[in-house]
């Protein structure tokens, strides 16, 4: 350190230091760095799947039909509407050119369903997965719903 003293008198590490990070910091906020840029949480607000869903290994009924609706960052299944299932927050990623979403949507009387689903060319192919606590026994159901995207 002396040596570095003897030849630069108006040199203070501390001050040196603080001004590297404080550019450092202003050019972070101000440079986008790719792969550090978030995705946009709500990619798919505003869009609606209208098809048809029902349950793992059983026959399609003619009253399972879906609609499944995208807006202010909440999911909602119109057809568990009816059951008291509350429209929940999604969380939804790109990923190859696909859309990845979860949710998990809620009733006070008839427990909780998990939504996983991919959105490819306007088509939503959905698992969903029905739970149902109890204190005599547990109702766990697996349902699938395929639908296409809404034209207004």
């Amino acid at each position: 350190m002396e040596c570095v003293k003897r030849y630069f008198p108006n040199y203070y590490p501390v001050k040196s230091l603080c001004t590297l990070v404080s550019l450092f910091i202003l050019v972070c906020g101000v440079v986008p760095i790719e792969g550090w840029a978030e995705e946009p949480i709500n990619i798919l607000d505003g869009m609606t799947f209208v098809g048809e869903n029902g349950e793992v290994g059983k026959q399609l009924a003619e009253y399972e039909k879906e609609e499944i609706v995208f807006e202010k960052g909440m999911f909602t299944s119109v057809s568990c509407e009816p059951y008291n299932f509350s429209s929940a927050p999604y969380s939804a990623k790109s990923v190859d050119g696909k859309i990845l979403f979860n949710a998990v949507t809620e009733s006070p009387t008839h427990g909780k369903i998990s939504w996983n689903g991919v959105i490819e060319n306007e088509e939503a192919n959905v698992t969903f997965v029905w739970t149902k606590e109890r204190w005599y026994w547990d109702i766990r159901r697996e349902y699938w719903f395929k639908g296409n995207l809404k034209k207004e």
